[in-house]
Order: structure tokens, then sequence, then C-alpha cells
């Protein structure tokens, strides 16, 4: 038979069982698989705890389209970052991010498109 304690740690591990997961992407503007009638003038992602974005890379038809990181930003849970004026297409989004409170990297794509 477990002891109280024992039991009583095990419990307070499995409800603090949040704190040790990851980041998690909680909603990106535009949205995954939006069709937008013209160009959004930022990125934004949106995460469920403090990040700091570690690289975001914008791809239409195999070609990167430039995009400005602020290296030097603090860390966050949403991030913006402006675009440049884009042309009707499909664009793919990858991106990488640290998680502050643990160190771990967290990563993710989505695509919306420019109608």
């Amino acid at each position: 038979m477990k002891s109280p304690a024992f039991l009583g740690l095990c419990g307070a591990l499995l409800a603090s069982g949040a704190a040790f997961g990851h980041a998690k992407l909680l909603s990106t503007v535009p949205a995954a698989e939006a069709h937008l009638s013209k160009s959004p003038a930022a990125l934004t992602l949106t995460f469920d705890e403090k990040v700091r974005l570690a690289m975001l890379q914008l791809t239409t038809a195999d070609r990167k389209i430039p995009v400005t990181l602020d290296r030097g930003a603090a860390e966050a849970a949403a991030v913006t970052i402006p675009l440049p004026v884009l042309a009707p297409g499909r664009y793919e989004v990858r991106w990488s991010a640290l998680t502050v409170d643990d160190g771990h990297v967290v990563k993710g794509t989505y695509s919306f498109v420019i109608l």
C-alpha cells in the first residue's frame, strides 16, 4: 500500500503536468487555410505561453519571400511579423520558436491563400 504522502506527491505531479509541456500554437492571423481578398499587412502567431521566435519562413511556389524577424524582441505569447505586399497565390508559413519557460523548440507549418 502506498503512503498518503507518496500519493499526494503523485497527484501534485499529475496536476502540474501542463507546466512541463511545450508551448502550443493557439491561433494565427491570417488563419490556417484562410482565403484572403487582399495581402495581409502582417502575420501574427499566438501561443499559450511566452516564446521567442527563432525562425519564420514564408514561401510561395517554392520561392522565399523576405521577412524580417526582430532577433532582439522580448519573449511574448503573441508574435507579429510585418509583411511586404504579397501577390495572389498560396503561401506557406514555416516557423520555429523557443519556449522560454522550458527551453524546448516547437515548430509548425500552415498555409493561406490570397485570391
